[in-house]
C-alpha cells in the first residue's frame, strides 16, 4: 500500500526539522554552494530576511546548538541569527521556474535537477519560517521574563497554544508536534547574555505553580516566625494566593500535587508545629563533612541535609545561622560523597566545603 504524497512530504519535513543545528546548517550550505542555485541567483531565485531578525558579525561566538540571540530593542525584542541561512526564506519566480522546467535552459539543468532545488529550498524556507514565529511567539508570550530575566516571570505557554498562535499569524500548516521538534535541544541566548533550552519557555503550569509555590511558603514561614501570622495556608488558600499575587488559575488538587512533589508537609503537619527545623524531622547528631565521616554516619536512602560552618555565623532575615547549604537526594551518602570528590558539579559549593571546617546533620525521610 503506498502512501499518499502529502503524507510522504509530512514525513520529510518531520525528519528535516529534527536535524541538529550543525547537520541543518550543513545542508544549507551545500545547497547554496550548488551550481544551479548560483546561476539562478538573482534573477529567479532570491532571500529575503524576516522582519525583525538580523545576523550576528563574524567575530560573533555562538554557543553549541545555538539558533540566535534575543536582543532587547527599544520596546520589543529583535532576533540576531548565528547564521544568514537561517534569518529568511527563499524566494522563487514560479513563473520563470516553470518555464525552465518545461525546456532545456541555457545553463543545462535538467528538469528533475530544477525540481529537487526546489524541493530542497522549500523545506529549508519552511523550517526558517516556524523557527522564526517560533520566536517571536516567545517574545510574544514571555516578554515579562526577557526583561526581567526572573524565573517568576514566566508563563505557562504549551506547544498547542504556541501553534494556534502561529496559525493567527497567517500560517496555517502548522501543528505542535512541528514546534516540539525544532525546540528540542536548541537554545537561544537571554538578553542577559545566558543561554537557555528554547524548551524551558514552554513550562507547564504545574511547574510554574511549583515555582511560585517556593516563594509563598518561604513567604509563610517569615509571617509565622515573626507572630504575624497565626498557622500556616492551607492549599485552599494558597490557590487564592497563587491568583492574587500571580494571576495564576489552578485548582486546589494541583496545588497539593506541586506540594508533594516538593516535599512539603501538607497544612495539618504545619500547623502545630512552624519551627525549623520541625519536631517530625528526625535530625542525627552533627559531625564533620569528610569523606570517612560520611561513610560511618549517613544511610543509603532518601533524605535531607545541612550543612554549616564550624565558626561562622551568616546573617539571614529573622536570625543569624551557621548554616549555608539545604539539599535533598533520593540517596544522600552518594549526594554528599559527590560534593565531596573532585568531580563535583557544583564548584562553590565544593569550595566552601574545602575552604573551611565543615559539619552537617541529615535526617532520613525512611
Amino acid at each position: 500500500m503506498s502512501l499518499l504524497p502529502e503524507v510522504i512530504g509530512r514525513i520529510i519535513l518531520a525528519r528535516f526539522l529534527s536535524l541538529s543545528l550543525k547537520r541543518y546548517e550543513t545542508e544549507i550550505n551545500k545547497v547554496e554552494s550548488s551550481g544551479i542555485i548560483r546561476d539562478f541567483f538573482p534573477d529567479i531565485i532570491t532571500f529575503k530576511v524576516f522582519p525583525r531578525a538580523g545576523v550576528a558579525g563574524d567575530k560573533e561566538r555562538f554557543p553549541r546548538n545555538t539558533v540566535a540571540r534575543i536582543e532587547e530593542d527599544n520596546e520589543t525584542f529583535s532576533i540576531r541569527y548565528r547564521f544568514l541561512g537561517f534569518a529568511g526564506e527563499y524566494c522563487l519566480d514560479r513563473g520563470k521556474l516553470n518555464r525552465l522546467t518545461g525546456r532545456e535552459n541555457s545553463a543545462g539543468f535538467g528538469k528533475d535537477e530544477i525540481g529537487l532545488l526546489d524541493r530542497q529550498l522549500r523545506l529549508i524556507s519552511t523550517r526558517n519560517r516556524i523557527t522564526h514565529l517560533t520566536l517571536l511567539g516567545v517574545i510574544e508570550h514571555q516578554s515579562a521574563y526577557l526583561k526581567t530575566c526572573d524565573p517568576l516571570k514566566l508563563v505557562p505557554l504549551s506547544q498547542m497554544r504556541m501553534s494556534r498562535w502561529i496559525k493567527d499569524q497567517g500560517y496555517p500548516s502548522i501543528d505542535n508536534s512541528m514546534i516540539s521538534r525544532l525546540i528540542t535541544g536548541t537554545f537561544v541566548i537571554m538578553p542577559d547574555g545566558k543561554s537557555r533550552l528554547l524548551k524551558d519557555f514552554f513550562p507547564s503550569s504545574r511547574e510554574i505553580c511549583k515555582g511560585y509555590l517556593k516563594g509563598i511558603l518561604a513567604e509563610e514561614g517569615m509571617e509565622l516566625k515573626s507572630n504575624r501570622l497565626d498557622r500556616p495556608y492551607t492549599d485552599e488558600e494558597i490557590k487564592v494566593r497563587l491568583k492574587e499575587l500571580y494571576n495564576l488559575k489552578v485548582s486546589r488538587r494541583t496545588v497539593s500535587y506541586c506540594r508533594d512533589q516538593l516535599g512539603i508537609p501538607p497544612f495539618s503537619r504545619r500547623t502545630y508545629d512552624n519551627r525549623y527545623p520541625p519536631t517530625w524531622a528526625q535530625f542525627s547528631p552533627y559531625f564533620p563533612m569528610t569523606a570517612s565521616s560520611v561513610r560511618e554516619n549517613v544511610p543509603d536512602m532518601p533524605g535531607t541535609y545541612e550543612l554549616s560552618f564550624e565558626n561562622a555565623g551568616i546573617e539571614y532575615p529573622l536570625e543569624t545561622a551557621g548554616v549555608f547549604y539545604i539539599g535533598s537526594s533520593k540517596d544522600i551518602r552518594k549526594r554528599l560523597r559527590a560534593h565531596l570528590g573532585c568531580w563535583s558539579k557544583n564548584g562553590d559549593l565544593n569550595a566552601l566545603i574545602h575552604g573551611d571546617k565543615c559539619f552537617l546533620p541529615v535526617c532520613s525521610l525512611q
